[in-house]
């Protein structure tokens, strides 16, 4: 069973002081110091807000400095809870160009990745994903249509989970990867209501708190937006757009 960031001994080491006299706390799954801020800038990246509770750090810094106290096996353990086992190894090495400039970029939208199955999306995403992580950011990955049959269990009167319990994550996270949305529907077949509102939702609220989104499609803006409504289009053209080509990766694998 994987495990998380969430053990006591790490408590304190999101700065160089020694955390024997602090009471510790887990924030959004990582340990941190809690100690009122005096700061109002991390003092490791001269850039995010900090958070109270963690000294002069914001809080993708003092992820970081979690992690990087993890021996190896720990660490891919802490990756596993986002990246799938077979992609776990993913190296941003591998990408092409234009997705590697992408994380150059200050983006506050967005990536899509779209292109014919099996020229490596998803291999893609898994990469970016580690970089992400090691770097201290809060990331979630999901399958659309698995987000869409999760959010719809919900209403079965035995559910123990809310629609809110099961988005709130998505919505507020660092950095979301939303694999093969609109992949379930061939090309001029429309989307449910349901499946537009999910995805509306998603992208509105994180287009409004600048919270990148990285999605993978076999479709292009045009024919998501045919698939979807008009109101998708437009906000994906706010994204990057890089189109993947190439033979099927699983093909040769036969």
């Amino acid at each position: 069973m994987l495990t998380e960031l969430t053990d006591e001994k790490l408590l304190g080491v999101v700065n160089s002081r020694k955390p024997s006299t602090a009471e510790g706390r887990l924030v959004n799954k990582y340990p941190v110091l809690v100690k009122p801020s005096k700061y109002k800038i991390c003092m490791e990246c001269n850039n995010r807000e900090v958070i109270d509770i963690a000294g002069p750090f914001c809080s993708v810094c003092s992820r970081k400095k979690v992690i990087n106290t993890l021996p190896e096996e720990e660490k891919i353990k802490h990756f596993m809870t986002v990246i799938p086992r077979r992609y776990i190894n993913a190296s941003l090495s591998d990408l092409p160009k234009a997705i590697m400039d992408s994380l150059t970029m200050e983006l506050d939208t967005g990536v899509l990745l779209w292109g014919p199955a099996g020229v490596g999306k998803t291999y893609a995403m898994s990469a970016i994903a580690r970089h992400f992580m090691a770097e201290g950011y809060d990331v979630n990955r999901i399958h659309y249509e698995t987000l869409c049959l999760q959010l719809r269990d919900t209403f079965n009167k035995q559910a123990t989970q809310t629609e809110w319990t099961i988005i709130e994550p998505l919505l507020n996270c660092d950095i979301l990867v939303i694999e093969d949305v609109g992949t379930s529907k061939s090309v001029g077949i429309q989307e449910s209501d349901f499946s537009l509102r999910t995805f509306l939702l998603l992208l509105d609220i994180r287009l409004e708190h600048c919270r990148p989104t990285y999605i993978t499609s076999n479709k292009s803006v045009e024919n998501l937006a045919k698939s979807f409504d008009e109101r998708i289009g437009d906000r994906l053209r706010t994204f990057l757009v890089i189109r993947m080509e190439g033979k099927s990766k699983r093909n040769e694998l036969q």
